[in-house]
């Protein structure tokens, strides 16, 4: 692969996993009508701990897929590093959406179906296709 559709790439999982950054500092703030509670995971968590679970899981997805644009970026030096930080970032943000989003289907943009659709096909191209990044 030539090396700027690498750095190309490497942007563009940046740009997503910085996407991710004000979900995990403040999501109360990014959505302004949000609940606090998970649809998915109803009663089983208070608002306190759907707040800190959303900022975690958003926090962790923020770190790996930020490595993971690094590794992408340097593939040649550190080759086959981006699949593993790929998976868990993805991971992460997906968990991050489970939590966050509370039944509002007007507002899935808002709460990060876009961002859903990037993780599953970071997670796909991972795992899918090893070798697409050297």
């Amino acid at each position: 692969m030539p090396g700027w559709i690498r750095f190309v790439i490497a942007f563009v999982v940046l740009c997503h996993g910085m996407a991710y950054l004000p979900y995990g500092l403040a999501p109360g703030q990014v959505v302004t009508e949000w609940k606090g509670v998970s649809q998915l995971f109803g009663g089983a968590l208070t608002f306190d701990r759907t707040h800190v679970a959303v900022q975690v899981s958003f926090g962790s997805a923020v770190v790996a897929l930020l490595a993971c644009a690094l590794a992408i970026a340097l593939a040649p030096l550190v080759p086959g590093w981006w699949r593993p930080l790929a998976v868990v970032g993805s991971v992460a943000g997906l968990a991050g959406f489970a939590l966050f989003w509370d039944g509002q289907g007007q507002l899935l943009v808002q709460e990060g179906v876009i961002g859903v659709a990037r993780s599953l096909t970071l997670l796909i191209v991972a795992i899918a296709f090893p070798s697409v990044v050297r």
